[in-house]
């Protein structure tokens, strides 16, 4: 028998919805959403407290959990994607907002100096206990799947593991005891820049070759678990075209075609990234990306900061997905994307979190409207059919972001994934929102630009109940662990 959520409100393609109830079975798909059952009394009304034991997430239908739930002063909404992550990067947060009295300000390279410095010092089991750490942290803000970026492959100083899968399944461990969903995305690396080897800081990011690269490929698949009730699944990046040459970025094109997987690039954050592709190549970047093959619907470019023109039709015409990082691209000073440009042009929005300056999807959807009406001087940039912001930008945090995986997540219907967050309904940040019949509109606005990650209460992932009134299991024990290789690199 099938888990059943009826809260107050279900976000339902754009819109709030009352008297929704959300079928969820065993396989943690939802296999009804049915409307108008609010005044049934069929649901129980409580919340489900955190189950006693803490080894495992509770689920519908275990004997830990309650079988019909009705949430009570709860909005119902799917789980956010996380279309971009580091989560090592974690371990830089509050460690580089400074700059050196009487010079410059620092930008993107030097911070990518200090980032080195982490990079260094992270042993196998450290960067399993970072990034669960960051993966909990991801499910207690509501998103419920990430895309990981994931180019730490070898030893430090670019010695080989014995498996080449080593760091990569570390991550697929991290992933699981945290109980996130996880797109792990093999990053390709060859060289330092354009006529320029790899530094010795960079050697751990590197493949000797695209054969090389393939068979760590296949090495990790050996680590994903087909069971879908937590979605895991395979990807490949280009990390960017300063990173790789053009014969690499067309063999991971036909690796990624062959496979049918995901593939994601850096594309265009940089001014000088651009420049140095113009002389190496003739071409910008996503032009360049282009002719190598590597656009199609499968392909995500994150940032897109500085594309030039026909850039954005590039990506649009082939399908593909512009992922937004707002919080880390003002924090490192990147610039604004022209996101009009890349709507019009019929690319599909997702957000990242990146470097994880801060973790909160709230944040990274309100930025999007933010970042175009600073940049045109104008209100209501990024609005649906019908003149309204808010579904434009919780797409954009939840279908946008499904469309760079492969898994059936984002949205609430039947025959997705139970991914599901429940929100607060009376936080002081929505008061007063909801007064009046017919404000639900307004109400998913108010969540929109004034929501932040406390309004998360409860946090399913393949109906898994993961977080629990805002209680996640084994928080502690992740944050102790966490502090001891935070010290021991900071110290």
């Amino acid at each position: 028998m099938p888990g059943i959520l009826q809260a107050d409100l279900t976000l339902i393609d754009g819109r709030l919805k009352p008297g929704v109830a959300v079928h969820v079975g065993r396989s943690g798909r939802i296999t009804k959403v049915s409307e108008d059952e609010l005044a049934t009394g069929v649901m129980a009304t409580a919340v489900p407290r955190p189950p006693i034991d803490e080894s495992q997430p509770g689920e519908f239908g275990s004997p830990r959990s309650r079988r019909k739930v009705r949430l009570r002063g709860r909005i119902l909404i799917p789980g956010f994607v996380n279309a971009h992550s580091h989560a090592f990067q974690r371990l830089m947060r509050g460690r580089t907002e400074y700059t050196v009295l009487g010079q410059p300000g620092t930008d993107f390279w030097s911070w990518r100096s200090g980032m080195y410095r982490v990079t260094e010092q992270l042993s196998p089991e450290d960067l399993e206990t970072v990034s669960a750490l960051a993966y909990m942290e991801m499910l207690r803000a509501g998103f419920t799947h990430v895309c990981e970026f994931h180019y730490l492959h070898q030893q430090p100083g670019g010695g080989r593991y014995a498996d080449p899968a080593e760091l990569s399944a570390r991550m697929i461990q991290a992933a699981e005891f945290a109980g996130i969903g996880m797109t792990l995305l093999r990053v390709a690396y060859q060289r330092g820049g354009p006529n320029e080897p790899a530094s010795r800081e960079q050697r751990r990011f590197i493949d000797s070759d695209p054969e090389a690269f393939a068979k760590a490929l296949e090495a990790t698949a050996a680590h994903i678990d087909t069971d879908d009730r937590r979605p895991q699944s395979l990807g490949v990046a280009a990390h960017s075209v300063r990173a790789l040459d053009t014969d690499w970025l067309r063999e991971l094109a036909r690796l990624a075609e062959r496979k049918q997987l995901p593939l994601h690039a850096h594309v265009a954050e940089q001014p000088r990234e651009i420049d140095q592709c113009l002389v190496e190549t003739g071409k910008r970047p996503m032009e360049h990306l282009a002719d190598c093959g590597l656009l199609s619907d499968r392909f995500t470019a994150v940032h897109a900061t500085h594309l030039g023109t026909g850039e954005a039709e590039l990506l649009g015409s082939a399908g593909g997905t512009a992922c937004i990082c707002p919080t880390t691209e003002r924090n490192l000073g990147d610039g604004l994307p022209d996101l009009g440009a890349l709507r019009a042009a019929g690319a599909k929005l997702a957000i990242g979190t990146d470097s994880h300056v801060r973790i909160d999807p709230f944040a990274e959807i309100r930025a999007l409207e933010d970042g175009e009406r600073l940049r045109t001087g104008k209100r209501g940039r990024l609005t649906d059919h019908e003149g309204l912001i808010a579904p434009t930008l919780f797409d954009a945090g939840t279908l946008g972001g499904a469309a760079t995986t492969t898994h059936e997540i984002g949205e609430i219907r039947e025959g997705a994934m139970g991914d599901l967050v429940a929100l607060e309904a009376d936080d002081p940040a929505l008061a007063g929102v909801a007064a009046s019949r017919g404000s639900e509109d307004a109400l998913l606005a108010a969540i929109a630009v004034a929501g932040h990650s406390r309004l998360v209460k409860d946090v399913w992932v393949g109906g898994r109940h993961v977080v629990t009134d805002g209680v996640l299991l084994r928080w502690q024990g992740a944050l102790e662990a966490y502090n001891k290789v935070a010290k021991r690199i900071w110290s």
